[in-house]
């Protein structure tokens, strides 16, 4: 709580009146963002013993600071996408976005925001991390495991009706349905003042900020043009139709016209409703039916494979009794026959080639798992030359050879380069850059049911391979993680793939393998392993011999291994 006070204090001004400028709050806000008051050092805080929410986490520390970017000129955006599954569960994540003009005021914002206490509360905190206009980025997490829980982990964003207000998410199946339906109030304009406590007000002689919000507003001039906000949801990731709504809440009414600008983008699954400060409350709603193709199809196969054993018992009823009827009479020709119709079945068996079992699914990092499928040329190439124009580019890739080999360091790659001094700021922006191939966790979420285990390959460095794992929550579902760092051989090369049979017990026979890139899928298929070619988009294709897979969509819908 001392740490809150500071902060508020150094970025509004204080019980003084002293107002902060522009151009020097941003030292403020850092100053009282990583440095504790001696009263903290003094005296634990109150309610150490337990994690406070993200909302009691980044309420002083990022509304505070919001506030200084407003009266600065700044814009400040807030996105809060809810990712519903299948099983009612899903996850939280919470976007906080500051452009470049606010990170040129801020520029402690990179490691002025404490928020231990969010990843004490559960949430999984990723950032600063800088995107390519400039600006700052920070992402919190935060799962919840029925539909129940959602609006307790939607409280603890702001607190308590602060923003969100009577969530409801209702999941209700029938045979072969399950239908979907989400609606909360939405306050976009909530009383600034719900942003501190009383124990400020008294500090600050009964102003919450140590001034009149009054003043604060005058000062920001049109607060719609620099508070942004957003809530997207996600209802099972489908094919299926969603249908989104909204409408006026805890008003009398509202113009249509206005209705019409808040009316929510939907994007397949997907609707997302965007918001200025100053907008009036409203009530959002959102839902789907999720069809399973399946149960009405193996319906209908199990009454046809019922008419058909019936129909086979028949006819060999009827091959039997005519048999009876035509076979000579004496037991010795029809032991004869029966003797060679047995040796020709045993032969016939033993040249059969053993049965494929799946038992493995390994699929490579770069074009299965991330885009895009060459990150030297398509992402590692520009960000250096980004940094230093100057470098021969056969120099990155002499390096970057060397490093995927395991034959350097990361921190001897960014020395040969002359990056040393910034090579981890660099190297932290390069991974960022990844994306997730669409489809994927749902994906692997299915695949998990089916006890079918996971593994990766992929042309890496240990500590980068280490590091994306992390970054794309995967360390549960995916069971091993070989690169060629740890290994010494690089893809198509034997070895990687021998590494991943060892170390999970498996014959490579049994192990179905995923790759964008045709040259690792031949070589995988002379080792004897089934191959998928993966083009996560039509501009991927090439021609191939090997089986086409296109996309997670394609295996969600029917084709998923071990299905």
């Amino acid at each position: 709580m001392a740490a809150q006070r500071r902060r508020a204090a150094a970025v509004l001004g204080g019980p003084a009146g002293v107002r902060a400028s522009p151009s020097g709050t941003g030292g403020a806000v850092a100053r009282a963002a990583r440095e504790p008051s001696d009263r903290q050092r003094e005296a634990p805080r109150p309610g150490a013993a337990r994690a406070r929410p993200l909302g009691r986490a980044l309420r002083s520390a990022v509304l505070a600071l919001g506030l200084a970017l407003l009266v600065a000129a700044c814009r400040v955006d807030t996105g809060v996408h809810v990712d519903v599954e299948d099983a009612g569960s899903g996850t939280v994540t919470v976007v906080f976005n500051a452009d470049a003009a606010a990170v040129s005021r801020v520029p402690e914002l990179a490691g002025g925001l404490l928020l231990d206490d969010a990843r004490a509360a559960g949430w999984a905190v990723e950032g600063p991390l800088f995107r390519a206009d400039g600006g700052v980025q920070v992402r919190a997490a935060k799962r919840f495991e029925s539909a129940g829980q959602l609006p307790q982990v939607l409280e603890e964003v702001a607190g308590k009706d602060v923003i969100f207000d009577r969530v409801v998410l209702e999941q209700t199946r029938s045979f072969a349905e399950t239908s979907y339906r989400f609606e909360a109030g939405i306050d976009p304009t909530p009383p600034l003042d719900a942003f501190s406590d009383g124990a400020l007000a008294q500090i600050f002689e009964g102003q919450p900020f140590g001034r009149p919000l009054q003043d604060l507003i005058a000062e920001a001039g049109a607060p719609e043009d620099s508070l942004g906000f957003e809530l997207s949801l996600t209802l099972i990731d489908s094919e299926e139709i969603l249908s989104a709504s909204v409408g006026a809440y805890g008003v009398e009414s509202a113009p249509e016209d206005e209705m019409a600008e808040l009316s929510p983008e939907v994007d397949g699954s997907t609707a997302a409703w965007r918001f200025s400060y100053g907008d009036r409350p409203v009530r959002v709603g959102a839902s789907t039916v999720v069809s399973d193709t399946l149960a009405p199809l193996w319906l209908n196969i199990a009454r046809v494979a019922g008419a058909a054993f019936a129909a086979v018992l028949l006819g060999v009823g009827v091959a039997r009794l005519v048999a009876l009827l035509r076979a000579p009479r004496g037991r010795g020709r029809r032991a004869t026959r029966r003797r060679q119709q047995r040796a020709a079945v045993r032969e016939a068996e033993a040249s059969r080639p053993r049965k494929r079992l799946l038992r493995l699914l390994v699929v490579d990092v770069h074009g299965v798992i991330v885009r895009p499928t060459d990150p030297r040329e398509g992402l590692l190439l520009p960000v250096i030359l980004g940094e230093n124009p100057d470098i021969d580019p056969e120099l990155v890739r002499d390096r970057h050879r060397m490093l995927v080999l395991g034959r350097l360091t990361a921190e001897e790659f960014w020395s040969d380069l002359g990056l040393g001094p910034i090579g981890r700021e660099v190297e932290t922006r390069y991974l960022s850059s990844f994306k997730l191939v669409p489809g994927l966790h749902p994906f692997l979420d299915r695949v998990a049911g089916r006890s079918l285990p996971v593994a990766a390959v992929g042309n890496q460095p240990r500590e980068w391979g280490l590091r994306l794992r992390r970054m794309a929550e995967l360390e549960d579902s995916v069971s091993s993680w070989l690169v060629s760092g740890e290994v010494g051989a690089v893809l198509p090369e034997r070895p990687l793939f021998e590494a991943t049979r060892r170390v999970m017990s498996v014959d490579l026979y049994d192990c179905l393998y995923l790759s964008s890139v045709p040259e690792y899928l031949d070589a995988a298929s002379d080792m004897g392993m089934a191959t998928g070619y993966f083009a996560a988009s039509p501009e991927d294709v090439q021609e191939t011999e090997h089986t086409l897979i296109r996309g997670y969509d394609d295996i969600l819908r029917g084709r998923s291994p071990g299905a």
